[in-house]
């Protein structure tokens, strides 16, 4: 009988180590998951591996076990904001948001499901980061309105310069017998409605960019130039540093990017009160031209800056919200990039990117 029982004993200690081999690979795969996997009985988190961890931030497990996961992330679990399709496995799909100590604010989704574990009734649960995804979604969505107001801005541009000339022109007949004082008034504002037309034609059929090698520091001080006269005249004054960059040329269209200079330098020139200053610097930043125009006006509140470039939202009170979408668009269309950052009582800043041609470069 003892051969037969050292044989049991042989085979059961295989299958214990294979049995346990198995786990640790098991468990090795579980805890670096490329989604934050938790286990959660009545309301309290009693499982979570390493990408969950890293994902809510927490310096060990010690001080997640225990805690509930509302600790963590903010969310309704009554609400889904995903279909749960016929025959999947997890019950409830929602999203939830939380802040993590390094990356900031994180979009999550979350996905929950009832088990048995360990004989007792479990919640599992799998969370994986959305950011990403919800930026995409946004920016999307910001194209299909632009792509919409475009169709309508032709639409609404064609239909009424017809008749604006016609009533320009009598206007302009009335300015000249001078038997009509509202006639200047007319003309001025007929020439306005002309400006937003022109605008609207714009963002519905851009033309095609005409590109040519430029140095970034001409185009710049021409615009500087053409503008120090009215900042001036509002006691306020324009600095330039260009650091490093003297030299740089980039590809683009002189007249659009002197565009974009323009629009954003007469928008804090209308902002500020005399006596304020509008700094302009250039620098290099990973292969690119770094504009930055800031100023000392009275900023952006916060609940408006998210608001800032999107179609027919501005903050003047004769504005169109046309003429920073129609920038964004011309530095986009020359592989670069804007952003409005602003501070309410501070000043705004706007930051440009625009890729630098090698040839020619020159540091100082």
């Amino acid at each position: 009988m003892e051969p037969y029982l050292l044989l049991t004993i042989l085979i059961g200690s295989l299958l214990s180590i294979y049995e346990s081999r198995k786990n640790r690979e098991f468990r090795f795969l579980v805890e670096n998951a490329p989604y934050a996997i938790l286990l959660k009985r009545d309301g309290n988190i009693i499982y979570i591996n390493d990408t969950g961890k890293f994902l809510i931030g927490a310096d060990d497990e010690k001080s997640v076990i225990g805690h509930s996961l509302y600790d963590f992330i903010q969310y309704n679990p009554e609400k889904t904001t995903r279909k749960v399709e016929k025959g999947h496995k997890f019950k409830k799909i929602t999203e939830g948001k939380l802040d993590h100590p390094v990356l900031g604010e994180i979009v999550v989704e979350i996905k929950m499901m009832p088990i048995t574990f360990q004989g007792e009734s479990c919640e599992y649960i799998v969370i994986r980061d959305i950011t990403e995804v919800k930026k995409s979604e946004e920016l999307i969505q910001q194209t299909d309105k632009l792509s919409m107001v475009g169709e309508m801005a032709a639409g609404i541009a064609h239909e009424i310069r017809n008749p604006l000339t016609s009533l320009k022109g009598f206007a302009q007949l009335l300015q000249a017998e001078k038997t009509n004082a509202y006639s200047e008034i007319m003309v001025s504002e007929i020439d306005r409605i002309n400006t937003i037309v022109d605008e609207m034609l714009l963002l519905a059929k851009p033309k095609k960019l005409q590109l040519q090698k430029q140095k970034i520091t001409n185009v710049l001080n021409e615009v500087v130039f053409l503008l120090d006269t009215q900042a001036i005249l509002h006691n306020i004054q324009i600095k330039t540093a260009y650091h490093d960059l003297k030299g740089a040329f980039i590809h683009c269209e002189e007249n659009k990017l002197k565009q974009v200079f323009i629009n954003i330098l007469k928008n804090s020139i209308e902002a500020i009160e005399s006596g304020g200053h509008i700094d302009i610097s250039l620098y290099s930043k990973g292969g690119n031209a770094m504009i930055r125009i800031s100023d000392n006006g009275p900023g952006i509140p916060a609940d408006k800056l998210s608001k800032i470039g999107k179609a027919f939202f501005t903050t003047k009170e004769k504005g169109t919200g046309l003429g920073l979408m129609i920038c964004q668009n011309i530095i986009h269309e020359h592989g670069g990039q804007m952003v409005v950052d602003s501070v309410e009582h501070e000043g705004t800043t706007v930051e440009i990117s625009l890729p630098i041609i090698e040839e020619g470069l020159q540091i100082s």
